[in-house]
């Protein structure tokens, strides 16, 4: 039995692989929390007591506080637009 590699057999021992096209980053992305609809409905009732404030400001107020607990900096703040 011969000793060839899966790529000497494919032939592609010197092809160079396509280059991807470099998509710029976004500003932001989403991210999802799983919570049982109760303590939806809770937090949303609690973000509408505290106007303005919303379940985004919440959500990043909850984030700032782990992060600050460990000595790292607040998140960037979210402007629409």
């Amino acid at each position: 039995m011969s000793k060839t590699s899966l790529k000497d057999f494919l032939g592609g021992g010197e092809a160079e692989a396509p280059t991807k096209e470099e998509k710029p980053l976004p500003d932001y992305v989403c991210i999802k929390v799983k919570v049982h609809p109760d303590d939806h409905r809770r937090l949303s009732d609690l973000a509408k007591a505290e106007r303005p404030s919303s379940l985004q400001n919440l959500g990043v107020e909850g984030f700032n506080r782990v992060l600050a607990e460990r000595g790292l900096p607040p998140l960037r703040p979210y402007k629409e637009g």
